[in-house]
């Protein structure tokens, strides 16, 4: 039996660390736990349901456009509340950042809809992505414009949600 460093680290649910920096990936990783730099995979355990469907939206992602998206906040190990991540406990739940117009990627990649480096329509068609999957449940952006051009009420306002959307998984796909 090994007693190294793992593969694909685990938590103690069976949940596993999304990959940090997969080669040709459509998406990158960012954020922090407890606002700490370097700890951001500590928050990026995910309910393999939830991994599937990363892997299948970034597969489509990387189809229609040559931008990666930034993956942040998922879940800790044992799912417990952190920071100000109340809803980020069952693994299902993801904060992902708006699409730039300037290719920036990483950390320091933060954007708001509100600013100039925000790509709206590259936005839609990620949020798209997410919303007509059929395990999504529900997405949090602040971005009327992007609520308007989705529409049926998938995409939702929620405080907090200008520089990143909250996608999240029907409870069932928890289990």
């Amino acid at each position: 039996m090994s007693t190294g460093v793992p593969i694909q680290p685990k938590e103690s649910r069976g949940y596993f660390m999304l990959p940090q920096a997969p080669e040709d990936a459509g998406y990158y990783v960012y954020g922090t736990l407890h606002d700490v730099p370097g700890t951001g995979q500590q928050a990026q355990y995910a309910h393999p349901n939830l991994l599937t469907v990363i892997f299948q939206i970034e597969r489509e992602w990387q189809a229609i456009c040559d931008r990666k998206f930034g993956i942040g906040n998922i879940s800790i190990d044992g799912g417990h509340a952190y920071d100000n991540h109340k809803s980020h406990q069952k693994g299902i739940e993801m904060d992902c950042r708006p699409v730039r117009t300037d290719h920036m990627t990483g950390q320091a990649a933060r954007c708001s809809y509100r600013e100039k480096e925000y790509d709206l329509e590259a936005t839609i068609k990620l949020i798209r992505l997410f919303v007509e999957h059929p395990r999504t449940k529900i997405v949090y952006f602040n971005d009327e414009r992007v609520q308007r051009a989705l529409g049926g009420g998938r995409v939702k306002s929620l405080v907090g949600h200008n520089n990143h959307f909250h996608a999240e998984l029907w409870p069932q796909y928890a289990s």
